[in-house]
């Protein structure tokens, strides 16, 4: 289930990409934090990032994603919290 105090929080939030390096290999993206640890991200992790330019808001990504996937309201919101929640835990996104 949602937590909607932390939607509230974050949907106004606006991702940027704190990435050193990213490159697209098929389906996946490969992305380096500046630590130089590596992500592999699947298709639907990279159309997240891929929207993560600071011009977007995790709400403005929200509607892109439910326009594109058949999912839920409430089951995209959680995994779209987890995917943000993820990129940040590795470093390479960031939120203003």
């Amino acid at each position: 289930m949602i937590n909607n105090v932390l939607w509230d929080y974050l949907k106004d939030k606006k991702p940027y990409s704190i990435a050193q390096k990213n490159r697209t290999d098929g389906c996946f993206n490969i992305v380096s934090s500046a630590n130089l640890e590596i992500c592999f991200l699947n298709e639907t992790a990279s159309d997240i990032y891929q929207l993560c330019d600071k011009q977007h808001s995790i709400n403005e990504i929200f509607d892109s994603l439910l326009s594109l996937y058949d999912v839920s309201e409430n089951e995209l919101m959680e995994d779209l919290i987890n995917t943000i929640r993820y990129m940040q835990w590795k470093r390479i996104i960031k939120l203003c």
